[in-house]
């Protein structure tokens, strides 16, 4: 009876120590370490389980539907096996149906809701399970897969400030199609989402320098990612010995049609060059499983240490819309241009004439004032909501392409930031 009520008060001051240093909670299992309860020693713990036998479990069975190809009968059956997984880990999980021309299927979005509820961030996690014809995608991105869902296995046994999402994409190969619907789904029901994490091909290296670096390709918006990766990655380096590259972004990756939308994203790869890439050869014999597992643990901490981070101030463009054409304040046209990826154009808005700008913002302090810009260039700022403008120049109308950013400050100092690019036509005669 004394042996058990220590172990009811050891478990006590566990969940306590939980709630007082961090907003993580668990389900307490029976591999729990009472130790030290450090915020960063609670990340090592689960980093710890991430196991390599289990990475493996998962990339064989990807490897064994064959060749997945967008809208093939492999493609459906890895996607009801991912499905499957998902759900025995107690995830509440969906498909997300999606067509884009004559290509059909379906996306695997597996949910854990966070605490947060003011902010209702979302975190994403994800990587593509189709390939192209003839080939396993064992490194692209059999490896992504394998590693989101070891990931969410472990991470589904507890909550964290804010939700995140394990989704499984198709499409990629054949345009990044099932993540720009996914994308364009999420913008226009007002889905709030901080960061989209990519890793697509992260099983390979055959240098000792490959096996220590991990790249993160970013646009300018996404910066923040890439730069607290890096810090991240110093942080947790004697532990997991990944050092991360911070490189310029790669538009041909699921995560770019997030960045079109608005959203912040990056696409991670690993270090060394890979010539099987969309070929047969891409086969499971050149997956290092070692390298693979460091690439996990690091994408799991980093994971944790985002989603678990307090969100002061948050500001969003709500209007122009992405992706539409407008006439004055009128929007008149979708101009979501799905198929035309490398054009750049995805998400695109066009105004002809004079639009207002609008602002959101919500924030646990108080706002002193909100920033219009274009191309950076500080136009106007309004200190009462709703926080609108008439986008204009500083002495000459705007006319191209441009940047349209806003800023919101808190009175403490604490600012956030949220950008669009947009081409616009305003005659002389207009802005006057």
């Amino acid at each position: 009876m004394k042996k058990t009520l220590i172990n009811i008060f050891l478990i006590a001051l566990f969940v306590g120590s939980l709630f007082s240093q961090s907003t993580i909670s668990q389900t307490i299992s029976s591999d729990v370490v009472l130790a030290d309860y450090s915020f960063e020693n609670l990340i090592m713990n689960l980093v710890n389980k991430v196991n390599n036998s289990q990475i493996k479990n998962f990339h064989t069975e990807l490897m064994n539907f064959g060749a997945r190809y967008t809208g093939s009968e492999n493609c459906t059956r890895a996607g009801d096996y991912i499905y499957q997984e998902f759900e025995n880990m107690g995830l509440e999980v969906e498909f997300q149906n999606w067509e884009v021309g004559h290509y059909k299927s379906r996306n695997i979005v597996a949910t854990l809701e966070g605490q947060d509820e003011k902010f209702n961030a979302v975190y994403i996690l994800s990587a593509h399970y189709d390939c192209t014809p003839g080939s396993l995608g064992a490194d692209d991105d059999g490896s992504g897969v394998a590693a989101v869902m070891a990931i969410a296995n472990i991470l589904s046994k507890y909550q964290f400030n804010h939700t995140i999402k394990f989704i499984a994409f198709s499409g990629e190969e054949v345009g990044t199609y099932g993540s720009f619907a996914y994308a364009k789904d999420a913008y226009n029901r007002g889905e709030n989402i901080i960061a989209i994490i990519n890793p697509d091909m992260i099983g390979y290296a055959d240098t000792t320098d490959g096996g220590n670096f991990l790249r993160f390709f970013y646009p300018e918006r996404s910066y923040w990612i890439a730069k607290d990766a890096k810090e991240i990655g110093k942080k947790y380096y004697d532990f997991i010995e990944i050092h991360i590259e911070t490189l310029p972004n790669y538009i041909g990756a699921d995560h770019q049609a997030f960045i079109d939308y608005g959203y912040d994203g990056v696409w991670i790869a690993h270090h060394d060059s890979y010539p099987w890439g969309n070929t047969p050869e891409d086969t499971p014999e050149k997956i290092n499983f070692s390298y693979l597992e460091k690439a996990t643990k690091f994408l799991l901490a980093f994971l944790v240490e985002l989603a678990n981070r307090p969100i002061d101030v948050q500001v969003i463009l709500k209007n122009p819309l992405e992706a539409t054409g407008y006439f004055f304040d009128t929007p008149v046209l979708d101009l979501s241009w799905e198929k035309h990826w490398y054009k750049e154009l995805r998400g695109i808005t066009i105004i002809l004439g004079r639009t207002n700008a609008k602002a959101e913002v919500i924030s646990n302090e108080d706002i002193s004032y909100v920033i219009f810009c274009i191309n950076n260039n500080f136009i106007y700022w309004d200190s009462t909501p709703p926080y609108e403008w008439k986008i204009q120049g500083k002495h000459y109308p705007p006319i191209g392409r441009v940047k349209l950013r806003v800023y919101a400050y808190t009175t403490t100092g604490e600012f956030a930031t949220d950008e669009m690019d947009i081409i616009i036509f305003t005659l002389k005669c207009q802005y006057s």
